[in-house]
């Protein structure tokens, strides 16, 4: 009698297979939505460090700006004053043109509705210890004479200077922006500067053509209208150095990134992005008296003490702003008791985070600072999808406490 084989099942069911394949599914599941978490993660974590970063490199970039205006600029006869100016090339005589404009340390001007400010801050580039030398002989504004001083140590080919007459003349007179061709070496002229329209040799040695000389001159001008017969006259008049490229540069906010103009030549640049707002506004002194020494009070301006303004003639109630309290609005009194500018930027997160459902919660309320805060009409229809950091700093005016009383 032959024994029967029992057959046994071997391998996996179609029960097991789809057991199996249910967990590998559940467990990519898992696994992907950990990604995806981890990522998201990552990428806010990374967004905050690198708002963190360009709101520290901006703010650097403005305070070290900020902390230089005014060198060489500072002097009741020049700050505040009307300057007369023309730019020519010899080579492209085509573009010559007349303007005028005033000289401050920093010059803030207030956006509208809320959008960011623009700042911009001037000092002399000359490497020489900037002050004022006098004038020693008349000088009508043109062409021919040579502007005598007491002293030229200091100045060199290519140097644009302005000549200033003293604010309480009457009338008194604009100033006059030149640029010095040459220093003559005869004994008749030792202290004398050349202000040709003309191709001179540079302080390098290079031939080039003067850009801020008139042919013919100037003239001198009294109210933006050139009069006959006036002149600077000596002993009553200075001559400033500027150096051979005087820093005029503004800064802004502009498509959510933060430019840089350079004054004279019009060049922008674009120094961050994602910076959504700038800010600021001047630090006056306005204690009674002739305070040898700038004092700003931590507070919105109080006339008679002083505090922190959008502007530097009207306070933020709309009253008048007399600094110095002589009776005179936005002169040079004024301008020499600003000791301080204080600014807020606000950078924006690059990454936005949006909710499952399409919303955005990442910010319930516009970025502030100490004394403000962003306007919605100046941020873009979804910036409550992005977070958010603001920064903020007062910057001593160095050059504003430091000069000779």
């Amino acid at each position: 009698m032959t024994a029967r084989l029992s057959h046994r099942q071997r391998g996996l069911s179609l029960i097991e297979l789809m057991i199996a394949l249910v967990i590998g599914l559940i467990t990519i599941l898992v696994i992907t939505q950990f990604t995806i978490s981890f990522q998201a993660q990552k990428r806010a974590t990374v967004g905050d460090a690198e708002s963190m970063d360009e709101g520290a490199v901006a703010l650097y970039t403005l305070r070290r700006e900020i902390m230089g205006a005014g060198f060489g600029i500072i002097d009741n006869d020049l700050t505040a004053c009307r300057i007369q100016a023309h730019e020519a090339r010899p080579d492209t005589p085509a573009t010559a043109r007349d303007f005028s404009f005033s000289i401050y340390p920093v010059l803030i001007d207030q956006g509208a509705a809320g959008a960011p400010d623009t700042i911009t801050v001037n000092y002399s580039s000359s490497p020489m210890m900037a002050t004022a030398t006098m004038l020693i002989q008349d000088f009508p504004g043109d062409e021919a004479t040579n502007l005598k001083l007491t002293s030229r140590y200091g100045f060199n080919p290519g140097d644009v200077i302005i000549v200033a007459d003293s604010p309480k003349r009457n009338p008194a007179r604009d100033c006059s922006m030149y640029q010095v061709t040459k220093l003559p070496s005869d004994s008749e002229n030792i202290n004398a500067l050349e202000h040709h329209y003309e191709m001179y040799t540079n302080i390098t040695g290079s031939v080039v053509p003067s850009r801020f000389n008139k042919a013919g001159g100037l003239g001198i001008t009294i109210g933006g209208s050139v009069q006959g017969g006036a002149k600077f006259e000596p002993n009553k008049a200075k001559v400033f150095n500027l150096g051979p490229n005087p820093v005029s540069n503004a800064y802004t906010v502009q498509n959510n990134q933060l430019i840089f103009t350079e004054g004279l030549s019009g060049t922008s640049t674009v120094l961050l992005d994602n910076v959504v707002a700038f800010h600021a506004q001047f630090g006056i002194d306005a204690r009674v008296g002739s305070p040898t020494d700038l004092q700003v009070p931590a507070q919105n301006f109080v006339q008679g003490a002083g505090g922190f303004s959008d502007r530097l003639d009207l306070d933020g109630a709309g009253n008048t702003i007399d600094a110095n309290g002589n009776g005179v609005v936005g002169d040079s009194g004024d301008w020499l008791r600003v000791g301080a500018v204080r600014i807020a930027i606000v950078v924006r997160n690059r990454q936005p985070e949006i909710n499952p459902d399409g919303s955005c919660s990442a910010t319930t309320a516009t970025p502030s600072w100490g004394w403000g805060s962003v306007a919605s009409s100046a941020l873009s229809a979804d910036w409550q999808c992005y977070k958010y950091k603001v920064f903020e700093s007062v910057v001593p005016l160095r050059n504003m406490m430091w000069r000779p009383s």
